[in-house]
């Protein structure tokens, strides 16, 4: 509205410059009449009237009328020109229509008149009528697809809450507190007056609540392993309100993600998407229940980031993705969505020192175990025995290397970079190798090697392209399974 002003006090200026004060020495009128005929002044012992159009002239001799009976009379005549007008405008407009056969198309009809004038909609005759005993329909117009609302109600009856909850008066471990994020992931929310919201077991209470997303109707939910890691009884409840026991499949702390599962089918499903293809500054949604309060809390943002690596004592995460989509305490696990409404990362942690600086694990890692746990199979992960950073610009200028972009084996602080008796030492690889494709894929922020690895299974083997000083080798690899005390 701020800008508006300076028009607004500028339009009335020009307003007021348009009035002619005929009393004025050396004033013109205004010309009213197409053969250039002037009115005379008004005598100076009586006040001129201020007004857009000229007096009219009188009889000669006849004193011309006070200000008000003028004022009068021009806005009459000024009504009676806008009707005129407006007359032929409308002639005019109809004769239009009827020239472009407008007035042809199907009559416009009008909902029944019990609707309130305020609420009235038009209706084209070829409508469906309406339903209900009032003859209107209140329903909201369907969400344009490609939109953050249409996104939001094509996910959110996927999204759930998952609890874990011990006997009333013992504590938890603390284990579903995220380590890689301050206060990120489990929370123990409080009840009102002891009672749990969540249809929990009689006398348990809530430890740590988290999120989840169904990928299978027949009860196969993917979340985050510190979703899940505290002992003791785990319910899920879904969208609607229902809640049923659930057991943790499988679990994978190298990507902090599980697999739960609960006896329930015909559930509503999410669709899994690409991260692969994700970009900077693309627009994604985070749905989840923050704080173990707000179920289906939707939240947006932009991906502020691709590639980015987060450590903690406990361990590190890679491959992740970067947003400034609000994720809180109780969001780990729930989906991070494009406007699609296709889940393209797993929200996992936040940086607690920041505002607007969270994660999520790409959906192109977690898609492995989701299609292990459906063929029943044990969540397993291919296994090199490597410890990297992954190269830029800067990084390589630092360490005076000869390659922008890879997988830059070396230790990043504590244990070898090449583990005793893994697959690459039994390949030949060397510290200060750069791993720069996989099966000639090159690998990039896009193509990270942990994303590239994670198709294929153990016991496979594949080709990598590796520079080692300023040459370039092949090497072939055979997975192995990751072993379960690998952080």
């Amino acid at each position: 509205m701020a800008a508006l002003t300076p028009c607004l006090e500028e339009t009335t200026l020009i307003m007021d410059t348009d009035f002619i004060d005929s009393s004025s020495p050396g004033a013109i009128s205004p010309d009213p009449s197409p053969t250039g005929l002037q009115s005379p002044a008004v005598p100076t012992s009586e006040p001129a009237p201020r007004f857009a159009e000229p007096e009219p002239v009188g009889p000669v001799g006849q004193v011309p009328p006070t200000g008000r009976t003028t004022r009068k009379r021009a806005v009459a005549g000024m009504a009676a020109l806008a009707i005129a007008a407006a007359a032929l405008a409308s002639g005019g407009t109809t004769l239009a229509f009827i020239a472009t056969g407008a007035l042809n198309r199907p009559a416009v009809a009008v909902v029944t008149t019990d609707t309130p004038a305020r609420v009235a909609n038009f209706v084209p005759s070829t409508a469906a009528p309406s339903t209900g005993s009032s003859g209107t329909s209140n329903a909201a117009p369907a969400p344009s697809s490609g939109s953050i609302v249409f996104a939001a109600a094509k996910v959110s009856p996927a999204v759930v809450t998952i609890i874990t909850s011990s006997a009333a008066g013992s504590a938890g471990s603390g284990l579903g507190q995220n380590p890689f994020g301050q206060g990120n992931g489990g929370t123990t929310p409080g009840g009102s007056q002891g009672q749990s919201l969540y249809g929990l077991p009689a006398g348990q209470t809530p430890v740590s609540v988290g999120s989840g997303v169904i990928f299978d109707a027949n009860g196969w939910i993917l979340t985050n392993h510190h979703v899940v890691a505290d002992p003791g009884t785990l319910t899920v409840q879904l969208s609607d309100g229902r809640s049923f026991p659930a057991k943790v499949y499988g679990t994978d702390t190298l990507t902090d993600l599980a697999i739960v599962k609960i006896a329930a089918t015909g559930l509503p499903t999410a669709t899994l998407g690409d991260s692969s293809t994700l970009q900077v500054g693309q627009t994604v949604i985070a749905v989840g229940d923050p704080l173990g309060q707000y179920p289906g809390t939707v939240t947006t943002g932009v991906v502020s980031g691709l590639d980015r690596s987060i450590s903690d004592t406990s361990g590190r995460l890679d491959d992740l993705i970067q947003t400034d989509a609000a994720i809180n305490p109780g969001n780990s696990g729930g989906p991070l969505v494009d406007v699609t409404g296709a889940v393209v990362g797993i929200d996992t942690a936040i940086a607690g020192s920041a505002q607007g600086i969270g994660f999520a694990i790409p959906i192109s890692v977690a898609r492995p175990l989701t299609e292990q746990a459906l063929a029943g199979a044990k969540l397993v992960r291919p296994w090199v025995g490597i410890q990297y950073q992954s190269l830029d610009a800067g990084l390589a200028a630092r360490n005076h290397l000869s390659v922008n972009e890879g997988a830059w084996i070396s230790s990043t602080g504590t244990g070898s970079a090449i583990q005793a008796g893994s697959p690459a030492a039994s390949a030949g690889l060397r510290e200060n190798d750069i791993i720069t494709a996989l099966d000639g894929t090159r690998i990039d922020r896009n193509h990270p090697l942990v994303e590239l690895l994670a198709a294929h299974q153990p016991g496979s083997t594949v080709t990598l392209t590796v520079r080692r000083g300023t040459s370039d080798l092949t090497i072939h690899v055979t997975l192995a399974t990751r072993p379960a005390t690998t952080n």
